[in-house]
């Protein structure tokens, strides 16, 4: 019998126009995954889920989908061994922190770990990428691609693979997130629909013009230019912002806060703001919790950016 346990980060994507391509890793929260493979025929068996988010998880699917896409991964069969799986849920589901891609990328990690230690980061993040559909109906590698390998990424989708590229990205952030999921179930989906099918150009080269700046930025540890760009999304945000509610005041009060910048992550609801430091990140989190508790109740959170996922 082999064990290994895995803990992977929750992350915010997109970061205001770097829709699907970016997003990073944060220590707000995190899923430990517990991996244990005995002699079997194999099964995938789910033996407990704990944690203070384990009420939230109606069905485990990304765990059970990240070991399937996994034992698929270049012909691993393991068709003599089940495994056998203890999930940590520590990361709020529906709340627009890559719950369920913290799940799949410590899966897959910790698979990796035990089975396969020469397999590439890309590799990686493309099986949790494909694990997420589980949940979410589709694909998704900006969320897996932070929490596998932590701090700030950027990926590209190819017609096979991934290319994902890490920049060792050292920042504070403030974020207001509500108690309760507003959402319910689906929400990702959702939201994913009100994204236009459509883009004018115009609007289409602003966006990825500013997501370049945004990593230059970063590699320069410019965190006003970061912040700045991270509020000039012309194409997603404008949609899904009408969904939140309280956004606009949420987003003034960051503002008046004197934050670098602010954006939804993810998804949502939850309301992401980039900070000067640890102190300022403290008084913009409470200065956007307290607009959005007009609406929701919401609560405050300061958090910097995480490593990759590792073994404990």
């Amino acid at each position: 019998m082999r064990s290994i346990r895995v803990r992977a980060y929750c992350s915010s994507a997109n970061l205001g126009p770097g829709f699907d391509a970016l997003a990073v890793a944060l220590d707000a929260f995190y899923d430990e995954v517990e991996v244990r493979v005995e002699s079997g025929s194999g099964k995938v068996i789910v033996e407990s889920v704990y944690g203070p988010y384990a009420n939230q998880v109606s069905n485990p699917t990304t765990v059970v989908g990240a070991v399937k896409e996994f034992k698929q991964f270049k012909g691993l069969g393991l068709e003599d061994v089940d495994v056998v799986i203890r999930l940590f849920k520590g990361v709020p589901i529906g709340s627009g922190l890559g719950s369920s891609g913290a799940s799949a990328a410590a899966t897959v990690v910790a698979l990796a770990n035990l089975f396969y230690p020469s397999i590439k980061p890309e590799e990686m993040v493309y099986i949790a990428g494909l694990a997420e559909a589980y949940a979410a109906g589709s694909p998704h590698f900006d969320n897996v691609a932070a929490s596998t390998l932590g701090k700030l990424v950027a990926l590209a989708i190819l017609d096979k693979g991934l290319v994902v590229k890490k920049v060792d990205f050292d920042a504070w952030f403030a974020i207001a997130m509500p108690v309760k999921n507003i959402f319910g179930e689906g929400k990702t989906k959702a939201m994913r629909e009100v994204v236009p099918k459509t883009v004018e150009m115009r609007k289409a080269v602003a966006n990825w013009s500013r997501v370049a700046v945004m990593m230059i930025s970063a590699l320069q540890g410019d965190l006003e230019t970061f912040g700045k760009m991270m509020e000039l999304d012309e194409i997603v945000e404008p949609a899904r912002s009408k969904l939140i509610p309280c956004y606009e005041e949420v987003r003034k009060a960051a503002k008046k806060a004197n934050s670098l910048g602010v954006t939804i992550s993810g998804a949502g609801p939850s309301i992401i703001a980039l900070a000067k430091d640890k102190s300022h990140a403290k008084e913009v989190a409470e200065a956007m919790a307290n607009a959005y508790s007009k609406c929701v109740e919401a609560i405050p959170i300061i958090t910097k950016t995480a490593p990759q996922a590792h073994t404990v």
